[in-house]
């Protein structure tokens, strides 16, 4: 499941490695003795990997940029999915009750909020795009390495991926079927969150998949750090060439 919050406030300033602000603005919806608690210090683990199994999307509207800063004229959106129905109930009744938010300091009006259910989809090879950049890596002792889209280990790596999430959320998975068929309109970004400078990728793929296998990336991410704002999708329709 997933969320479309619809906000506004007259020149919104936001550093431009704003994710862990908006990270920090979920956090703060969530009851801190329960659900907060939870996804912020425990999560779902799969060995010594822990998933938080949320992911966030960009912020969306028209915006101009001046000293490192990113300004959002007035109307901007952002999406949340999660695997937990109870994590998105508990966002969804913060912002029902809530006029406004506090994000970088500021006073931003919630204006809509809308709830979107998981797509159907009807055939296994779909179109893709990302809401916000996908990342993935790997690491060894304190050298980490990351793959472009164009690489067989991106692939492979995401594959791992929803194979570690699966078995850290107790997944029952009918057809794990997920293959990589074509990427396009590849653009790389090196996104800051917090301290840290990590090499992305926004882009649009055509991907074979189960629809038990897209509702985990759906509402979950591709790859990993979703809950920093990494590898949210959609589904995107692309001409077929005559």
């Amino acid at each position: 499941m997933r969320l479309k919050i619809d906000l506004n406030k007259e020149n919104f300033v936001l550093p431009i490695g704003y994710n862990h602000i908006l990270q920090g603005t979920i956090y703060n919806m969530l009851n801190k003795k329960s659900e907060g608690e939870f996804y912020h210090n425990v999560g779902y683990k799969k060995d010594e990997k822990t998933f938080k199994l949320f992911v966030f999307s960009n912020l969306f509207g028209p915006f101009t940029i001046q000293k490192k800063q990113i300004i959002f004229k007035d109307h901007f959106c952002f999406y949340i999915s999660s695997m937990d129905e109870e994590f998105l109930q508990e966002v969804y009744n913060f912002l029902l009750m809530n006029e406004y938010l506090f994000m970088n300091n500021q006073k931003v009006k919630i204006e809509l909020v809308r709830i979107m259910e998981t797509p159907f989809i009807r055939n296994k090879e779909i179109w893709l795009k990302t809401l916000s950049p996908i990342s993935v890596y790997s690491k060894q002792d304190d050298f980490t390495t990351y793959y472009s889209p164009y690489d067989d280990k991106f692939s492979e790596l995401i594959q791992q991926n929803l194979i570690n999430k699966i078995e850290a959320y107790g997944l029952i998975i009918n057809d794990p079927t997920f293959e990589i068929l074509e990427v396009k309109d590849v653009k790389e970004r090196m996104v800051k969150y917090k301290d840290c400078y990590y090499k992305s990728f926004n882009l649009k793929m055509k991907v074979n998949v189960s629809q038990d296998i897209f509702n985990l990336i759906y509402n979950s991410g591709l790859s990993s750090k979703g809950s920093c704002g990494f590898g949210m999708m959609e589904t995107c329709y692309e001409k077929k060439p005559k």
